[in-house]
């Protein structure tokens, strides 16, 4: 009983295995197929940890293999996909060296780094230091839902058009891996939706449900903006109180 939560997240490595084969097929539709592999993995690390609470089988080996099926399922699935779109959209060239090409290895080497130093670091407080890389890695391989909404004009507003242009220019795609990497190594508290929630949280869910029904096909980079923002009006609040008090 105590290894279900271990077969859960091996469920969880299990889709991001999935992912990578279909993205290795080259086909248009493979980086949507991987996104959904990746949804199902992020509801699978979601009930992996419920489970292992449930059952009080936390442990080390649990904590170590979560964070190596993350690793693939939101570190190296997502980055596969940018280096997909990279060269779909003539960003670089298929043939010979082409540096635009490679971007995509920051994604899961920042992953790698924050699930290492997420296992050895303790942290006193609410909250994680840098954004998660399941919520990062989402983010990403959402971005895949732009250029074929661009491609099919599957977009329903003039606003919703503007956004997924913009989120389509070269500078964003070239630099994107680069921000990502920094956000997820970075020493910045984010808000956790474990234990307590607070205003910024229910600000946060209320934020994603309008952006996932107004403007659907740019919720990915929408929906880590909005994180961003909460997290630090939130740690900004919180420094607010701890000052009056």
């Amino acid at each position: 009983m105590k290894q279900i939560a271990n077969y859960i997240t091996l469920g969880n490595l299990l889709c991001g295995l999935m992912a990578i084969s279909a993205l290795a097929t080259g086909d248009n539709n493979a980086p949507l197929a991987a996104l959904s592999f990746m949804g199902l993995a992020a509801v699978l690390d979601f009930l992996d940890g419920f489970v292992a609470r449930l059952l009080k089988a936390d442990g080390e080996m649990g904590k170590q293999l979560d964070s190596l099926a993350d690793l693939v399922s939101f570190g190296v699935v997502p980055g596969l996909i940018w280096r997909h779109y990279m060269l779909e959209l003539g960003y670089c060239s298929s043939s010979g060296f082409c540096i635009n090409q490679y971007v995509w290895v920051l994604i899961p080497l920042a992953a790698a780094w924050r699930l290492a130093r997420f296992n050895v670091q303790s942290v006193e407080g609410p909250g994680f230091v840098g954004v998660p890389t399941p919520m990062m890695g989402l983010a990403l391989a959402a971005w895949s839902l732009m250029p074929h909404a661009l491609k099919q004009e599957a977009f329903a507003s003039g606003c919703e058009a503007d956004l997924l242009r913009f989120f389509n220019q070269f500078y964003v795609w070239l630099y994107m891996p680069l921000c990502a990497a920094f956000l997820m190594v970075g020493e910045t508290r984010m808000i956790a939706f474990k234990g307590k929630l607070g205003i910024w949280h229910f600000a946060f869910l209320a934020y994603s449900v309008v952006a996932l029904l107004v403007l659907p096909y740019a919720a990915g980079p929408l929906l880590l903006l909005g994180y961003l923002i909460c997290s630090v009006l939130a740690n900004f609040a919180g420094k607010q109180s701890n000052s009056t008090s």
